[in-house]
């Protein structure tokens, strides 16, 4: 990975080594979709610094320490007699770098230091290079009383602004002088000269605050997020987040009240460090439209709400957070489609995919101010209001959200099944729309076995599992609701679905097709989509096995994840982006469906797979997608180049493997939690405490012997019974 990211709600810092920005076009300062700062480099006169040590790993601060080079040169700087630390965070409104100098030498030293910015407001898709030429800018750049503003008018309108300050120990610098970088368009520079005296130091800061309005308002800055002003005692959230005074102590609060709700694991390092650098990660992914918090889908490129993403990330993460699934669905039901706008592919109770403000976005040059080209986020939108309510049986969230699912319900039956043969199928509608409207949205993902690419309406496999599980799981809901009538016509809906889908997607062989054409051609390819359909039930018990086997099969398994695509396939490329590569995601959803058939032995060698995978990279921190080459051929995974990281529902993947390695099943509708424990062979103890569920919470230790795994119950104040022959005890 070429960058480091540090976020906070809306705004995120996207950096190269040191975390500076300049000729590396993707980086910058970035919200509301559009580049704030596209330049920031620092460097010191006499050129003596070496680094020693940078930390990115909190989400929202990055650390640089550096000392003076040995020998001592002609600058008469003594050896080693340098400390200048260097920290970066957001906190939501602004980029924050300070500089404490200290000086262990007997003598004064001086230094020149200089600060190199400029801004250049690129929409998002203008960094990504989505566009060849960039919209004409007139940036306008005055400097005065201290600071260096940038500001633009886009063709709509809106004012954005980049203002930079500079401060001295508490005060801000009213003198600095910022000029032209000669032949360097609106770039600007700084320098200033200190003298620190013997061992003492000096601190200074640049800020760099992010703002935006239109004519007819003031400007206003980023949003800060709403924290709870008392301190917070956590131990977990102490091991995270280190000790050490915090230069934002509203964040660093922020954090340690998140660490305080989660539940905290031990008694594997290997695993409990991956599940705490996703835990951190999905603080850091979190934003807020208005509704509660949610995750975006993953930094630098989609930083923003994604249907289909934000809600397996919410739904993934459960076990640990509800907050944040009751965020997303709020969001996701506030931007529920209205009406049939084809310019989009909105139609009535359609879920958004995306919504983006960036001025491509605005102006309608791209669709995606609010864009519902996704023909699974509906019925994702359905599974987690299930599921949440599984977890927290809160019916009067629930029920608050009827209206919602059945407008979703009615969009599944009509809009997404336009020709009634039960399957949900999409097709573009919008000219600048994507044209593959499922998880694998890349315009080479779906095919046919000879490798031609499919055209039109498509019907992808694991989506009408998706639908199936959703129908079902809302039929159960609308019975304990008394709900007589709407139960048996969903049911009705699930039937004739499964019906279908084994006619039409189960081939001779047993196997399922990836997708069918609008002629009912089925694409006769092995995918992991076939392992997705396991998160129902439309499969018979012998078909689940075959796609069961599949998925552990060398053609599938690499060692660190399931590919995407077989190896035996025509299109197979283990560097591509869906057609052979690794997506932790995807192989999470397929442990939790292998778990469901009870294909234990098979999902614990999956978990095994990525445990390696997550061994390889710097934080524990498993990418959005890496390339899918067998452990065979390499030792370790090659990572995709410009894959996200960290990305939700990647972060969330060690969260959904504890689920499945605990074998949760809570439900909130009847109060009783079901567990059914299992280890992987190189975990052999966990320790989970302080599972919220009910009125409590349930603490458990697990640990492997020879006939499976010994479960103790350490607590169990929930309220609810739990439901496990082998548990030792039970307290209520």
């Amino acid at each position: 990975m070429n960058y480091g990211v540090i976020k906070e709600n809306d705004l995120f810092y996207v950096f190269g080594p040191e975390g500076m920005i300049g000729r590396q076009y993707q980086h910058g300062l970035f919200t509301r979709d559009t580049r704030f700062l596209s330049r920031l480099q620092w460097h010191v006169q006499p050129d003596v610094l070496v680094l020693l040590e940078s930390d990115t790993s909190t989400g929202y601060e990055s650390v640089y320490r550096y000392t003076n080079r040995p020998p001592e040169d002609e600058s008469g700087i003594p050896r080693e007699s340098l400390l200048i630390t260097r920290r970066q965070w957001v906190d939501g409104q602004a980029l924050h770098e300070s500089l404490i100098i200290e000086n262990f030498a007997m003598v004064p030293v001086s230094l020149k230091y200089t600060y190199i910015i400029d801004a250049d407001f690129l929409d998002m898709f203008e960094v990504r290079g989505f566009r060849q030429t960039p919209l004409a800018r007139q940036i306008d750049v005055h400097s005065g009383n201290g600071s260096c503003v940038f500001s633009y008018m886009a063709q709509d309108g809106l004012i954005t602004r980049t203002t930079v300050l500079l401060k001295s120990g508490e005060a801000t610098v009213v003198d600095a002088d910022w000029i032209r970088v000669s032949g360097d368009g609106t770039a600007r520079q700084w320098t200033n000269s200190v003298t620190i005296l013997p061992h003492s130091k000096q601190t200074e800061e640049l800020v760099v605050e992010a703002g935006c309005s239109d004519r007819r308002k003031t400007a206003t800055r980023m949003s800060r997020p709403e924290v709870k002003p008392a301190a917070i005692q956590n131990d977990f959230g102490n091991k995270l987040m280190g000790h050490s005074a915090p230069l934002s102590p509203a964040i660093w609060r922020s954090y340690q009240e998140w660490f305080s709700r989660m539940p905290q694991v031990s008694g594997n390092d290997r695993f409990a460090q991956w599940y705490a650098q996703g835990i951190k990660d999905l603080r850091m992914l979190q934003s807020d439209l208005g509704y509660g918090k949610m995750a975006v889908a993953g930094v630098p490129w989609y930083a923003v709400p994604f249907g289909r993403d934000s809600l397996i990330a919410s739904r993934q993460m459960l076990l640990a957070e509800r907050d944040v699934a009751r965020g997303t669905l709020l969001t996701m039901a506030h931007f529920q489609g209205w009406e049939e706008r084809s310019e989009r592919d909105e139609q009535p109770g359609k879920i958004v995919h995306e919504v983006r403000n960036g001025e491509l976005s605005r102006l309608g040059t791209l669709p995606f101010s609010q864009y519902y080209g996704s023909i699974d986020a509906t019925p994702l939108f359905l599974l987690l209001i299930a599921d949440y309510f599984k977890w927290t049986g809160d019916e009067e969230f629930v029920r608050g959200l009827l209206s919602h699912v059945e407008r979703a319900l009615t969009w599944m039956t009509r809009f997404g099944d336009r020709d009634h043969d039960g399957f949900l199928e999409y097709w573009r509608e919008a000219s600048d729309g994507i044209a593959n409207q499922g998880w694998k949205d890349s315009g080479d993902s779906i095919m046919y076995s000879d490798g031609r690419l499919v055209e039109g309406t498509v019907a992808l496999c694991e989506v009408q599992a998706y639908a199936h599980r959703a129908y079902m799981e809302w039929h159960d809901i609308y019975t304990a609701f008394g709900m007589v009538h709407e139960a048996d016509n969903l049911k009705h809906h699930a039937k004739t679905l499964q019906a279908n889908f084994l006619q039409h997607f189960v081939l001779a062989d047993g196997t399922v097709a990836l997708a069918l054409d609008g002629e009912k051609r089925p694409c006769q390819v092995i995918s992991s989509n076939m392992g997705q359909v396991l998160v129902s039930d439309i499969l018979p018990p012998g078909v689940a096995r075959t796609v069961a086997q599949h998925m552990v099969s060398p053609d599938m398994l690499t060692g660190f994840g399931i590919r995407t695509l077989s190896s035996q396939e025509i299109r197979y490329n283990p560097v591509s982006y869906h057609n052979g590569s690794v997506w932790p995601h995807d192989t999470s959803l397929i442990i939790y469906g292998l778990r469901r058939h009870g294909y234990v032995a098979e999902s614990l060698e999956v978990i095994e797979n990525l445990l390696r995978a997550q061994d390889a990279f710097e934080y524990h921190r498993l990418p959005e997608l890496f390339a899918g080459f067998s452990a065979v051929e390499i030792s370790r995974p090659v990572p995709y180049p410009v894959s996200c990281s960290p990305q939700a529902w990647a972060a969330a993947v060690p969260v959904f493997v504890l689920e499945q390695c605990l074998g949760l099943q809570p439900d909130g509708v009847h109060r009783v939690i079901q567990i059914d424990p299992m280890l992987p062979d190189s975990v052999p103890y966990l320790e989970i405490r302080g599972i919220r569920l009910g009125g409590g919470i349930l603490s458990v230790s697990l640990r492997r012997d020879k006939g499976g795994v010994d479960m103790k119950i350490i607590e169990n104040s929930s309220g609810w019974p739990l439901v496990h022959p082998m548990a030792k005890e039970v307290r209520s």
